[in-house]
């Protein structure tokens, strides 16, 4: 193998010198041919998995990787209530893999202006959702605020409807929200903020808003509410027992008291306190009083509880033959509960892992190891099945690209190979003379033809990393985003791909070159010798 080694570096050495004038300007059109070639195939890898990696993050970041949903659920545009508290919530993020775990719900709506309507899907996202996402396709204003009382009610519209609807932050719209076929309500919105993804399935469709205003319009939860009454006689009250959301059966209870049903209840606050002796200076002033109600239905939603406490508000003192005695002429009630249950409701959760490629295995996971029953996970790529076809789709134009490149690369080896052997028919003459085989001498040109690959190879990756470099940088090559999904050609370079290109292409185009390598066989030694 030496020997192989040797001569060939011998015929490279005489090629670039130009002592082989015949073979130089082929060799060189060949060497050109493979790293164009070669670049060709960085890019194309680059790129494409660029842009599949793009598309994936804007379609996990919109809806993350893993969704748990009520099993019962058939529409993705309007979600079944979930009780919060869940066994895997919130400490499923500790099982390594999985980044984040988060609560969301969705309604379908129409938002209205003077002069359009627009069906959506709104999203409601709590405090624990990760903003990650949206923060970095925000193009004005800012995202949705959560339980915040002091600000107007928010929405987070995309670029689409914006420019759709003709309206912009700060605006105030018109939201009707859907529930079941009968029951629409509209609400009013403040837009927060504008967004752009580019891609179609999320802009036109998702508005975001506070997870708190859909639990409250789809009544997941129960509320409960204690009238109070006037103060009469100074001691008795009227008590009136108030319930909303769930599903309209509803059961009161009263505990620490007799009292059933919603009411109204008349109950004795005071008792007029008399004297142990006739001349006692002052009764004992009344003590505050509380009453707690907690609401219950047939559904068994959670239940919710209010408390009221009543307190005296101005108490006189009267006197009379027995002593003196506090009277109460007022009252002043204190209200206090959770403000309902529906709190305690979301549509589901959001599980975002740290690895794409590893979402089936963690949804397989998920569903068999962390959920009851009653509950079911839904991998991104079930949600967008069209979506992720595609983007394997382009990893057979990949292979189609790559195929005709080592092709060409192939045809352009023959030729710069045959030519070289012709060129040296001579001293394939000579090495047969003095004893040489042919399969010493087909080495020689396999090694040579190697050579010349190498350094197309090495070239090529010259050519087609800078290239690649030059775009991450700098983002020279724009794009539509309406039409590609990106603003610009992404490039994802890893260093594997180019090494498997790499061996790959050599390995095949130096195995191609062993036929056209068969043709020193043929080559007589005398007539070789004779013709030089």
């Amino acid at each position: 193998m030496a020997f192989a080694h040797f001569i060939a570096r011998r015929i490279v050495r005489g090629s670039s010198t130009g002592t082989s004038s015949f073979s130089r300007p082929i060799v060189a059109i060949a060497i050109g041919g493979i790293v164009v070639g070669m670049a060709v195939m960085i890019l194309t890898v680059g790129i494409t998995r660029g842009f599949q990696r793009e598309v994936r993050a804007k379609v996990t970041g919109a809806s993350a990787h893993l969704q748990i949903a009520a099993i019962g659920q058939t529409d993705p545009k309007e979600t079944l209530r979930i009780p919060i508290e869940q066994s895997f919530y919130p400490w499923l993020d500790t099982v390594p893999g999985i980044v984040h775990i988060q609560v969301y719900a969705t309604r379908p709506g129409i938002i209205e202006t003077e002069n359009d309507i627009e069906g959506v899907v709104l999203k409601g996202i709590g405090a624990d959702y990760d903003t990650s996402f949206l923060s970095s396709h925000l193009k004005s204003g800012s995202l949705p605020a959560n339980n915040d009382s002091t600000r107007p009610i928010d929405l987070l519209l995309s670029k689409h409807h914006a420019d759709r609807l003709r309206i912009g932050t700060d605006d105030t719209i018109t939201t009707y929200l859907v529930r079941g076929r009968a029951d629409i309500r509209p609400r009013k919105f403040r837009v927060c903020g504008v967004y752009q993804t580019g891609l179609e399935q999320i802009d036109h469709n998702l508005v975001f808003v506070d997870i708190d205003h859909l639990q409250r319009f789809a009544q997941w939860g129960l509320k409960a509410e204690i009238g109070v009454g006037e103060l009469e006689y100074g001691s008795f009250v009227t008590l009136q027992g108030h319930a909303f959301g769930g599903d309209g059966l509803y059961a009161y209870e009263w505990p620490g008291t007799d009292l059933k049903g919603p009411g109204p209840h008349r109950v004795q606050l005071y008792e007029r306190h008399v004297p142990d002796f006739p001349y006692a200076p002052m009764g004992r002033a009344p003590r505050d009083t509380s009453f707690t109600l907690v609401v219950h239905d047939a559904d068994r939603t959670i239940p919710d509880t209010a408390t009221v406490l009543i307190s005296p508000g101005q108490i006189v003192p009267q006197i009379s033959s027995l002593g003196t005695d506090m009277t109460v002429t007022s009252i002043s009630v204190q209200r206090s509960g959770s403000g309902g249950s529906y709190r305690k409701y979301c549509g589901g959760f959001e599980v975002i892992i740290d690895r794409f490629e590893d979402v089936t295995r963690f949804d397989d996971l998920v569903y068999t190891e962390y959920l009851p029953s009653n509950l079911r996970s839904l991998s991104v790529r079930d949600r967008f099945p069209e979506i992720f076809a595609w983007l394997e789709l382009l990893d057979k134009n990949v292979v189609v690209i790559i195929v005709l490149m080592v092709v060409v690369a192939i045809i352009n080896m023959t030729s710069a190979l045959l030519i070289i052997i012709l060129e040296r028919t001579p001293m394939i003459g000579t090495l047969k003379a003095m004893g040489a085989s042919n399969g010493a001498i087909r080495r020689i040109f396999l090694v040579n033809a190697s050579y010349i690959l190498g350094m197309g190879i090495l070239l090529g990756d010259l050519l087609g990393i800078g290239l690649a470099l030059v775009q991450q940088r700098f983002g020279i090559v724009k794009l539509p985003v309406e039409t590609y999904y990106v603003d610009r050609v992404v490039v994802d370079l890893d260093l594997m791909p180019i090494i498997a290109l790499n061996v790959g292409t050599l390995i095949v185009c130096v195995l191609a070159m062993i036929l056209p390598s068969m043709l020193v066989t043929r080559i007589a030694p005398a007539k070789a010798i004779r013709f030089a």
